[in-house]
C-alpha cells in the first residue's frame, strides 16, 4: 500500500503533515510521491487568507479527480476551519480531520475502511506532538521535505496568543502552547542523528513567550557541538518579544545564524493599533536599529490595504522599506476573513489600490535586496547544499531561509551531495546569486 501527502501552506502545517505522514508509514505504507499511483491521498490544507483557500480547493478537487479507488484524506487549517462544508461540496474526500489531531490520520483511516462511511473528526485544536519518532520513520522512506535532506524545521509551540484583528490563526490553532523544551532538544539533537545541517525554529509567534524561546536558544547552545546543528534560524519572532538579550544571543552564540524573521506588518501607528498589534512605530525602529547594528539580517512581512490605511500610511511603510532595513521582506495585500474584526472594519481599501501599494513596495524591495546581494561578489562563502532546481545545484548562505529567500545557484563540480561546501560568488541575479564551487 502506497501513501501521498500534499503539503500547503506554511513550514508549520508541513510538520503537521510529516505526523501523519508518519502513522502511515509506521503501519507499512510506503511514501510515494505521485497521487496518481497511491492507495490513500493526504491533502495538507491552509486557509489562512483567500488565495490559500483557493489553493487548497483546486488541489482537493484536483486529487478528487484522479481519486478512482483510492481513499482521500482532508486534513489542516481548512477542514478545521470548514469541515461539514468540505462534506457536503466535495463527495470524494472520505475522511475529514482538522489541526488537533493530526496524529489520528491512520486510525480514521482505518475506520473508514472498517465501516465504509466517510466520518469528519475535528476535535479542539492544540495538537502538541508527544514523541520524535516520526524523524526515524520519514528518513527511511522515499520521503524528502521541501527543505531537503540538510535542512529541518522544528515546531516548538501551537497556537497563538495574540489578537491581531486580521487574523484567523487563534480560531483554528488555539491559543499559544509550548513543547517541553526538553522534548525540542531531543528532537534537535535526533535531526543531527540523520544528517540534518540546519535547524529552522518555528511556531506561530516563536518570541511570544520571550524566556521559554532564550532558555531554548541557551540550551541548544549547550549541546556539544557533535551533537547540535551547524546553523539554528528563528522564524516568526514578533517584535514585542524581541529583546536586548534575545539579539545578543543571536549575536554572540556560533550555531545560530545571524538573522532572524521579524513581522511587523505595518510602520504607522494608526495602522498597527487597528491591527491589534502590540507594537508602535517608535518600537519597531528601535528593534530594527538593534538588530541591523548588531550585524543581523532582517526577513520582515508587511501588509498593504488593511482597512482605514490612508495614503499617508502608506506613505510612513514606503519610507520605511526605503530605509533598507529588510534584506528581504514578504508583501502581502489584506484579505477579509469572516470572523475577524477587521471583517467588517470602516474603511475598507479597494483591492486595486491595496495591490497598486503592493506592487510599488516589492519593486523598491527588489532593489535594495539586489543592492545587498551585490556586496557578496568576489566573496568566497560558506554554502549549505540544498538539491537542485531545474536541474541546477542549489544552495543557501546564512541570509537565505529555505522557500521564502533567495539562491546561490552553483556551478562547478561536487565530491558530495549534502552538506557545506565553499562558494566564490561571481553573479548577482537580483534575487538569486551565483557562484563556483572551489
Amino acid at each position: 500500500m502506497k501513501v501521498s501527502i500534499m503539503n500547503l501552506g506554511c513550514p508549520k502545517n508541513q510538520k503537521d503533515g510529516e505526523q501523519a505522514l508518519s502513522c502511515f508509514i509506521k503501519k507499512g505504507f510506503s511514501y510515494e510521491k505521485d497521487p496518481r499511483r497511491s492507495d490513500v491521498i493526504i491533502v495538507n490544507t491552509c486557509s489562512f487568507i483567500d488565495d490559500a483557500k483557493k489553493e487548497s480547493i483546486a488541489v482537493i478537487l484536483e486529487c478528487a479527480s484522479i481519486k478512482k479507488k483510492k481513499v482521500l484524506l482532508i486534513m489542516g487549517c481548512l477542514s478545521q476551519r470548514y469541515p461539514e462544508e468540505i462534506m457536503k461540496d466535495i463527495p470524494e474526500a472520505d475522511v475529514i480531520l482538522g489541526t488537533g489531531n493530526v496524529d489520528k490520520a491512520y486510525d480514521l483511516y482505518i475506520e473508514f475502511i472498517n465501516n465504509k462511511k466517510r466520518l469528519i473528526d475535528v476535535c479542539a485544536p492544540g495538537f502538541i506532538q508527544s514523541d520524535n519518532s516520526y524523524i526515524k520513520t520519514l528518513k527511511n522512506s522515499a520521503y524528502i521535505p521541501e527543505t531537503q535532506t540538510s535542512s529541518s524545521y522544528v515546531k516548538v509551540a501551537e497556537g497563538c496568543s495574540n489578537r491581531c484583528t486580521y487574523c484567523v490563526i487563534p480560531s483554528i490553532r488555539g491559543t499559544a502552547v509550548y513543547r517541553p523544551k526538553e522534548q525540542v532538544l531531543e528532537e534537535i539533537k535526533a535531526l543531527k542523528r540523520v544528517g540534518v545541517k540546519e535547524t529552522i525554529l518555528i511556531a506561530q509567534d516563536l518570541s511570544s513567550n520571550k524566556k521559554y524561546l532564550k532558555d531554548l536558544l541557551k540550551g541548544i547552545c549547550s549541546i556539544k557541538s557533535s551533537e547540535r546543528p551547524d546553523w539554528v534560524r528563528l522564524m516568526y519572532c514578533n517584535p514585542w518579544g524581541v529583546d536586548s538579550e534575545l539579539i545578543s544571543i543571536i549575536k554572540n552564540e556560533d550555531c545560530i545564524v545571524k538573522y532572524i524573521d521579524m513581522p511587523i506588518q505595518h510602520i504607522s501607528d494608526d495602522v498597527l493599533k487597528r491591527m491589534g498589534r502590540a507594537s508602535s512605530a517608535s518600537s519597531i525602529y528601535k528593534k530594527l536599529d538593534q538588530l541591523k547594528n548588531s550585524g543581523i539580517f532582517i526577513r520582515s512581512t508587511v501588509m498593504t490595504g488593511f482597512p482605514g490605511e490612508k495614503a499617508s500610511d502608506f506613505n510612513e511603510l514606503k519610507k520605511l522599506v526605503k530605509a533598507s532595513y529588510f534584506h528581504w521582506l514578504g508583501i502581502f495585500v489584506y484579505s477579509p476573513q469572516e470572523g475577524t474584526p477587521s471583517y467588517n472594519m470602516k474603511g475598507q481599501v479597494a483591492y486595486n489600490i491595496a495591490t497598486e501599494r503592493r506592487n510599488e513596495l516589492d519593486t523598491i524591495q527588489f532593489d535594495i535586496t539586489s543592492s545587498f546581494n551585490e556586496t557578496y561578489l568576489g566573496k568566497t562563502l560558506k554554502v549549505l547544499l540544498c538539491g537542485k532546481e531545474d536541474r541546477s545545484k542549489i544552495g543557501r548562505i546564512f541570509s537565505q531561509a529555505p522557500s521564502v529567500d533567495g539562491l546561490v545557484r552553483l556551478t562547478g563540480s561536487l565530491k558530495k551531495e549534502d552538506g557545506f561546501v565553499n562558494v566564490l560568488i561571481t553573479e548577482n541575479l537580483g534575487y538569486d546569486i551565483k557562484g563556483k564551487i572551489v
